[in-house]
């Protein structure tokens, strides 16, 4: 389901860059003025402004329990994924390429940024923190063969070289000493070295993990800001649509 959930979002953000890529061949400064072009400004906006709502139910928690009373927050977080994207699809449609004025401009550019970072951030991110928890189990089960394998180790010294010692140790020779010891390397040995080199592979991966989703944090941190410009700039050109007065009616 997750996958599918990301085919379809990475499917419409690819149709938001294509329909903002047809002003080089389409455009249309009277439409977004008309009745159809503002309804679907309208719709827009409301589109964009629901991962607002989200944001606010997931940050607000007597808010989060009397919704996710009636509505799950993993339902909610779906909704806010499709919104964020159908919403500025539906704004570029609104726009029909009219880009002749600093406001429309930055709105075209932050709807599409917020857009994509949003979904970089969001299954990038997820895919991240899977991977590493994934990581994490395989290192503790690696640490536990190795733990197993040095008790092995411990206990076939024990059993088998410790009656071996020689009595007289000054009476023998360094290398008679080890060959009575058994101090060759043994299968046993071999497969604790291999798993203490696949450990420290796996910290170092981990290591690398951690960075990459302290980065992506980040990366959400700056969604969430330039997506608060993009409301600002949005609740601008709708206030100064209602002051110049709607040309549809």
């Amino acid at each position: 389901m997750a996958n599918q959930e990301r085919t379809i979002v990475a499917s419409l953000v690819l149709l938001m860059i294509v329909l903002w890529g047809g002003f080089v061949w389409h455009s249309s400064p009277r439409f977004p003025g008309s009745f159809s072009g503002s309804m679907l400004g309208i719709i827009a906006a409301f589109l964009m402004f629901f991962p607002l709502i989200y944001l606010v139910i997931k940050r607000n928690k007597s808010i989060k329990t009397w919704v996710t009373k009636k509505v799950p927050m993993s339902t909610l977080l779906v909704w806010h994924i499709y919104a964020g994207v159908i919403g500025p699809i539906i704004g570029l449609l609104h726009s029909a390429h009219r880009f002749d004025s600093l406001i429309g401009i930055l709105l075209v550019l932050l709807m599409m940024l917020v857009a994509i970072s949003g979904f970089i951030g969001r299954y990038i991110l997820s895919l991240i923190s899977s991977k590493l928890k994934d990581k994490k189990k395989l290192k503790e089960e690696l640490k536990n063969q190795l733990k197993d394998e040095k008790i092995e180790l411990h206990e076939r010294f024990c059993s088998k070289h410790i009656n071996a010692m020689p009595s007289d140790l000054n009476s023998h020779s360094p290398s008679l000493f080890s060959s009575s010891l058994g101090l060759s390397r043994t299968s046993n040995e071999r497969r604790i070295l291999r798993l203490v080199d696949a450990i420290s592979d796996i910290e170092y991966s981990i290591r690398i993990h951690d960075t990459a989703k302290l980065w992506f944090k980040r990366w959400l941190k700056f969604h969430i800001s330039i997506s608060m410009i993009l409301y600002v700039l949005i609740i601008f050109h709708i206030t100064a649509e209602i002051y110049f007065g709607l040309r549809w009616l």
